[in-house]
């Protein structure tokens, strides 16, 4: 028996379901999208569970994915504890609690988190709708407090008497693969968000402090068009660590002379004026457990 199981093999549903998806969509960007996950974490996913299972399971090249023999092997396995799993929590989902939350949340979390928090969330809580609306921080915190949202998942570096500390990303500078020596330009060209955003009021501030003189070159209000221009070299921007989009890389600060950055702090914040509100709080539970699961890995630097 102690042998058993001294090799016994504790696989992370996690991992088993970005296994799956790039199983299915033979591909780790629309996996990722499928995921609701970044292609790094996806990819460290696989890496984790190769590593765990001690064989290689995909076989890479630029432009497919294809399963080797050992991942045909594990592919019907994944599928059955997968199934299994989702028929359990079908059957302990919560359909007796209904309601309806308004939900404001930063296009960091929208873009990456947001959708496996989203489909977690409907598999225990059918019964809960959801509004969601998608911005800036800034202008969500504004709109939560003139009443138009029960939850909001933002950036701020104020806190108040509502908010609930939830996580500290690293801030990091990033730019495009094709343009190394971007970040050492003075001016330094710059894309970033326009006011209010507080990644955009971290980095003038650190610039500042370090006397590096800087241009902003590019503005988006949305990642996705700052991701365009940081890959077509309009400028350097930055990112929370956990968030950053695929197709830049983060740039050693210390090869490009510029100043470290501090973390980029998301809170929660929530009506407590609404006591006994079991869809907010289920809600709030759900985003904290997803954040619980955020993977600890190192990324890549230029």
């Amino acid at each position: 028996m102690s042998a058993y199981r001294n090799n016994y093999i504790m696989i992370n549903t996690d991992l088993l379901e970005s296994f799956l998806a790039v199983a299915e969509e033979k591909n780790f960007t629309f996996a990722a999208a499928r995921m609701g996950l970044t292609q790094s974490t996806v990819s460290q996913h696989i890496r984790r569970l190769e590593a765990q299972l001690g064989q290689q399971l995909f076989q890479r090249s630029t432009h497919r994915v294809a399963l080797l023999p050992e991942g045909e092997r594990l592919l019907p396995h994944a599928r059955r504890i997968l199934s299994a799993i989702g028929d359990a929590e079908r059957d302990l989902a919560s359909p007796g609690v209904t309601g309806h939350v308004r939900l404001g949340v930063a296009e960091d979390f929208a873009t990456s988190r947001l959708p496996d928090i989203l489909r977690r969330f409907r598999r225990f809580y059918p019964g809960i709708t959801l509004q969601i609306e998608v911005g800036l921080s800034g202008n969500l915190l504004d709109k939560f407090h003139t009443g138009c949202f029960d939850i909001v998942l933002v950036k701020t570096r104020t806190s108040t008497q509502q908010a609930m500390p939830l996580m500290a990303d690293p801030l990091v500078w990033v730019t495009s693969p094709e343009e190394p020596d971007l970040c050492k330009q003075r001016p330094l060209p710059l894309a970033l968000h326009p006011e209010p955003s507080v990644s955009r009021s971290m980095a003038l501030e650190a610039l500042t402090a370090a006397h590096i003189p800087f241009v902003i070159t590019h503005t988006s209000l949305s990642i996705t068009g700052l991701r365009a221009g940081v890959i077509a070299g309009l400028g350097v921007s930055v990112f929370g660590r956990h968030f950053i989009p695929d197709g830049v890389k983060i740039i050693d600060t210390l090869t490009a002379g510029l100043p470290t950055l501090s973390d980029l702090p998301f809170s929660l914040e929530y009506q407590k004026t609404k006591p006994d509100n079991q869809a907010v709080d289920a809600l709030i539970r759900a985003i904290h457990e997803n954040v619980a699961l955020l993977d600890q890995h190192t990324l890549p630097v230029s």
